[in-house]
């Protein structure tokens, strides 16, 4: 079951202190059903994860979850997924930014129909 050179432990422990820096990230993680948290405080994980691998070092050059890495990575770097993750870290980070867009732009679409409908009498 174990192959020379794998570190599963290691590797996995690599791949979830890359996925986690932050409360928020121990958040969506457990919203997802990827972890589950057990210490009560997600800052608390966050920050035992961002310590587990201060110590230790990698071996081998292979990783057991490098093909997670690769698609994380790829997932990352999509123009559209970039595009997303800016607008709603600055413009949309709470749920008060999001209503206001939504207010102004039913405002918008409320006033271009009230328009059309005041124009088609006069071409009519």
């Amino acid at each position: 079951m174990y192959e020379e050179g794998m570190s599963y432990v290691t590797d996995y422990v690599t791949l979830m202190d890359n996925l986690i820096d932050s409360a928020t990230d121990v958040k969506l993680l457990r919203f997802s059903g990827i972890i589950e948290n057990m210490l009560g405080d997600d800052e608390s994980v966050a920050q035992m994860m961002n310590k587990l691998r201060d110590h230790v070092t990698l071996s081998n050059d292979t990783c057991y979850y490098e093909e997670i890495f690769v698609n994380v990575k790829q997932h990352c770097a999509r123009r559209w997924n970039i595009w997303k993750a800016k607008l709603r870290h600055d413009y949309f980070n709470s749920p008060w930014a999001l209503l206001s867009f939504l207010a102004a732009l039913l405002v918008i679409l409320l006033t271009i129909g009230q328009f059309v409908t005041a124009i088609i009498p006069l071409v009519s």
